[in-house]
């Protein structure tokens, strides 16, 4: 399997630029979103507490909560992918 247009890849036993620039651009639209969203709930949920504000807490918790685990799943859907294109380019490389 040819990157076409992108220098050697798969073929050769390395992993082709476009797949490794696509593993970046999720990483830094998914989970870099995730987590930004998660410091922000965070951030909330410490203003709120301090004040005294119970209700505005929990709802800080519980969004900071739904942020972490949609982070959690995006690292692992990228740890998946990665796995995935290290197979492919072990099961092609040749023997050393």
């Amino acid at each position: 399997m040819r990157d076409a247009g992108h220098g050697p890849g798969f073929d050769d036993g390395s992993i082709p630029a476009s797949a490794v620039r696509d593993l970046v651009r999720r990483l830094h639209t998914t989970a870099s979103q995730e987590a930004a969203a998660a410091r922000i709930a965070i951030a909330v949920w410490r203003r709120a507490a301090d004040k005294g504000d119970r209700a505005t807490a929990a709802l800080a918790v519980g969004e900071a909560e739904a942020r972490l685990e949609a982070l959690f799943d995006a690292l692992a859907a990228l740890e998946s992918s990665g796995k995935a294109l290290l197979a492919t380019v072990s099961e092609v490389a040749p023997p050393a």
